[in-house]
């Protein structure tokens, strides 16, 4: 007997529920899998991911803060000029001043994740594309001083001629840097 066309992704939202063992157990009664994995998750099956799911309780997102957190937020926006009005704040996407961290849809927020090069999983799933660092490298002159460090007591060659020339030191730091900060070259 094959099984239904929608068991898989019924299957995947149960699963992620942390209830498969009940939807799988439903299914072996004979259930559809829509029915199941209602039953399952005890919603309806496919809710998340949808506008619906999205908004519920969004007019009210800033019940879950304190009251003068959520008064900053909204004065800040304010003096930016944003309004909030139907908007809910995700500060995940940027700070209270950025226009695109206010979103009233999906779609807000997916626009937003994909300018901003962003990933996100939960109300919106999106896996941004690889990024090349196109930034200067840059580490914390305590942490450069004692890479530094190790590599004149690894090579007291290379410690004489640090000692003698600026531009070895100078040289040094720039191959600490290279070889010990993120990105490409």
């Amino acid at each position: 007997m094959s099984k239904h066309p929608d068991y898989e992704k019924y299957r995947k939202q149960c699963e992620e529920a942390g209830r498969v063992d009940f939807y799988e157990h439903l299914i072996s009664e004979g259930n559809n899998p829509g029915f199941a994995a209602m039953l399952a998750m005890q919603r309806p099956a496919g809710a998340k991911g949808t506008e619906r799911a999205f908004l519920q309780g969004q007019h009210h997102w800033a019940d879950d803060i304190h009251v003068e957190g959520a008064r900053e937020l909204h004065r800040q926006a304010k003096k930016a000029g944003i309004s909030t009005q139907g908007k809910k704040y995700i500060g995940g996407i940027g700070r209270p001043t950025d226009p695109m961290a206010w979103v009233s849809t999906q779609d807000d927020v997916m626009t937003a994740l994909k300018a901003k090069g962003l990933s996100a999983t939960g109300g919106v799933n999106y896996k941004a594309p690889e990024q090349e660092f196109k930034g200067r490298k840059r580490m914390g002159d305590d942490v450069v001083q004692r890479f530094m460090a190790q590599e004149l007591k690894n090579d007291p060659a290379l410690a004489e001629k640090v000692k003698k020339s600026p531009k070895a030191l100078r040289n040094l730091k720039e191959k600490v840097i290279n070889k010990h900060s993120k990105g490409k070259k």
